[in-house]
């Protein structure tokens, strides 16, 4: 059995820290979404996306590649947003270079063709860096768990979002009668959200467990040991959303899906068309794709608790989507973001899964789960 850190960062183990899975949908309540004048995720937000004023207000630190957090203004609108230059992608052994942005904007493609939401709006453009992919930030629920020793660490919370009544000792610019500082009037001016920047990734949806204690609604996925030669079992939850997800990982054929990569968003920030609009509960939304949508086969995932199992008829209908979409125009698209060999594989992929209609099972010749799994 392999073995399981926990995630890294200042949590140290997982399983050591909480062994209890938490709630999906936190501590309850109503989840808020974007403030008035952001559209939702879609034609109009691509639209803001592409064509809006793009400020870097910092980095996110961690990233294997160049990843910025950015704000798109547009006239009174402002939205927040992930930039990812191509000149700061790192060099791949298995995928060209120069590729990744390009592969992110195929996603957001693929994922809204199907109707399934999981990838939020991507768009390539130029910006303060050069040609890159932007795409829109998911905001957490505010009833959703918090990462707040993340943005502690620095991870990335410029306007001291985690705790914005926290005075800074460093701060010599404002104090309670004297008005706001130069973050309160930019949050406020340009109406961007003044919540958590920073939701707990993976939380509620993928977690490890003591081995032989998988909770009902949980699936396992594999047994391991814990960093501390503990027995443990990688789960994740079994939701409808998160099979959604699942489902576009084999058609993206995503090498990538790690349990970090995977939030709960905003069902107001969501495509009123898609399943993300239309499920209960908060959407689950995927992120980093860049390492998706290769011709070869190398899919690696946390989700593979319902490999076997036939797929329910949601699924199959957003696969027929999907080849309608292909067919009308969508790989015409994908032409110029992909090669020609890798869009014929996307098509192969959707035809098989359709036909043979279950969800595939893990490769026995080559790891079929991304490392590390947080």
């Amino acid at each position: 059995m392999p073995v399981l850190p926990g995630p890294a960062g200042p949590r140290g183990p997982r399983l050591p820290a909480r062994q209890r899975v938490p709630p999906l949908t936190g501590r309850g309540g109503a989840p808020a979404g974007p403030r008035p004048g952001v559209p939702s995720d879609g034609d109009a937000l691509a639209d803001l996306l592409s064509r809006g004023d793009l400020e870097v207000v910092g980095r996110i630190s961690g990233s294997s590649n160049v990843t910025l957090l950015a704000t798109c203004r547009d006239g009174g609108t402002a939205v927040r947003c992930v930039y990812k230059p191509v000149r700061g992608e790192r060099p791949l052994h298995d995928f060209p270079d120069g590729t990744l942005a390009g592969r992110e904007v195929a996603a957001s493609l693929v994922s809204r063709a199907g109707g399934w939401g999981v990838v939020p709006t991507t768009v390539l453009r130029d910006g303060p860096l050069g040609p890159g992919s932007v795409q829109r930030w998911v905001h957490p629920p505010r009833d959703a768990p918090l990462d707040e020793e993340a943005a502690d660490e620095g991870v990335v919370d410029p306007y001291r979002a985690v705790d914005p009544d926290h005075e800074d000792p460093d701060d010599e610019g404002g104090d309670d009668e004297g008005g706001e500082g130069p973050d309160e009037a930019d949050r406020v001016e340009e109406d961007l959200d003044d919540e958590h920047l920073l939701g707990e990734p993976g939380a509620g949806l993928v977690d490890v467990v003591p081995q032989g204690e998988v909770p009902a609604g949980w699936r396992g996925v594999l047994e391991a040991w814990g960093p501390y030669g503990e027995p443990v079992t990688l789960v994740h939850a079994d939701d409808p959303r998160l099979l959604s997800v699942a489902v576009f990982d084999v058609v993206a054929n995503n090498a990538d899906r790690k349990a970090g990569h995977l939030l709960l968003g905003r069902p107001a920030a969501a495509d009123p068309a898609s399943a993300a609009a239309r499920a209960s509960g908060p959407p689950v939304h995927g992120i980093d794709h860049g390492l998706v949508l290769h011709a070869e086969g190398k899919l690696r995932t946390v989700l593979w608790g319902w490999a076997g199992e036939p797929l329910p008829d949601v699924e199959l209908e957003a696969l027929d989507r999907l080849r309608a979409a292909l067919r009308d125009g969508l790989e015409d698209e994908l032409q110029a973001l992909l090669t020609g060999r890798e869009v014929r594989a996307l098509r192969t992929r959707v035809d098989r899964l359709l036909r043979g209609a279950v969800m595939p099972q893990p490769p026995e010749h080559r790891s079929a789960v991304p490392w590390p799994v947080f």
